[in-house]
């Protein structure tokens, strides 16, 4: 494929259009990046609503085809391209891949980004919400559990959820309190610690975060 047959839409400091940018830079595929803001003051694309009709992001074009929703853009760039294999052969990792893919999307990235990240880089350091420290605690717990438990969902060897993980983390990482409630799962912020240094994490960070 060029770079003019896959188009990611959304922003450098989303954390789930980092996801699709994560997995198109581990598999080797080249894209063309188009800017996408569906926030309060931001820009979409004329024809935006033909390739999204949430109007969210992230969006891909792909050789002529559309996809939304982060979940089914991933893996079919893991079904379709090369490089490593994302998804786990065996069924119950497999399993735990797709649920710890679902633990962020659900209870993890609006305590992590939204309530931590969020108030301490963009809001200068607003007092994060009470309830977002204690589901975020809540999370890091759960994630250090698969850590020990099931480390093929997303631990060992790269897989999908991994990214899902890391583009969270990236965001939570930033900021001192989520700093300090990842050191709180020691495990979890070695394995954290060895996969932010990683060369697909610095291709694919923005300015707005330290990872």
């Amino acid at each position: 494929m060029k770079d003019s047959d896959i188009r990611l839409y959304g922003l450098p400091e989303s954390v789930y259009a980092r996801i699709v940018r994560l997995v198109l830079t581990v598999k080797a595929m080249a894209f063309a990046e188009i800017h996408a803001d569906p926030f309060e003051g931001g820009e979409l694309p004329a024809d935006y609503a033909a390739l999204h009709p949430f109007k969210r992001i992230p969006a891909l074009e792909i050789d002529g085809q559309h996809l939304y929703e982060t979940d089914a853009i991933v893996s079919y760039l893991d079904d379709i391209g090369g490089g490593p294999t994302l998804t786990p052969a065996d069924p119950l990792d497999r399993a735990h891949m797709r649920q710890l893919m679902r633990i962020i999307d659900n209870y993890g990235y609006r305590p992590l980004v939204w309530g931590l990240y969020v108030p301490g880089y963009w809001r200068e350091g607003a007092a994060a919400q009470g309830e977002d420290v204690a589901g975020a605690r809540r999370v890091l717990q759960v994630l250090a559990g698969f850590e020990r438990a099931s480390p093929r969902a997303a631990f060992r060897e790269p897989t999908l959820a991994t990214f899902y993980i890391a583009s969270t983390f990236a965001a939570a990482d930033s900021v001192p309190l989520g700093a300090s409630l990842i050191d709180e799962q020691p495990h979890l912020r070695e394995w954290w610690n060895g996969l932010r240094s990683a060369g697909f994490m610095a291709a694919t960070r923005s300015r707005h975060t330290r990872y």
